[in-house]
């Protein structure tokens, strides 16, 4: 029974925050991804550095394995608040519900944003800031 309730609990870290049609704006914080198209991506982890240091990273797959779709919107509850910091974002992802063969955007610097960040993935894997706050 133990052993259920520690792989149930594993299983909601990897699902992460997910949340189809609701970006960092509508949530008033944090960072949302938005698929411009299907490119068979099946994990997405995004990684926050902080003067050049990785300080925390979260991975997101859908809970049925599926592929993220078109219009999709990955969001992740990361706070973006670093005063007087360079703060960057780059996205690592896979076409393996595992993980494996990860490949990474370039990293976007947003300092200047304090509250979200709403971004877009393109089909060519660029990441493209949309707005923030």
């Amino acid at each position: 029974m133990r052993r259920l309730i520690v792989l149930c609990l594993v299983g909601f870290l990897l699902v992460g925050c997910a949340e189809k049609g609701k970006t960092a704006e509508q949530f008033d914080k944090g960072i949302s991804v938005e698929m411009d198209n299907s490119q068979d991506i099946k994990l997405m982890r995004l990684i926050k550095f902080v003067n050049g240091e990785e300080v925390t990273d979260e991975n997101v797959v859908n809970a049925d394995n599926t592929p993220f779709k078109k219009g999709q919107i990955i969001w992740y509850d990361i706070p973006l608040d670093k005063a007087n910091s360079t703060v960057e974002i780059q996205i690592a992802y896979s076409k393996n519900d595992d993980g494996t063969n990860e490949k990474t955007t370039e990293k976007i610097d947003v300092s200047e944003a304090k509250k979200w960040v709403n971004f877009k993935l393109n089909e060519e894997y660029h990441l493209k800031i949309i707005d923030m706050k």
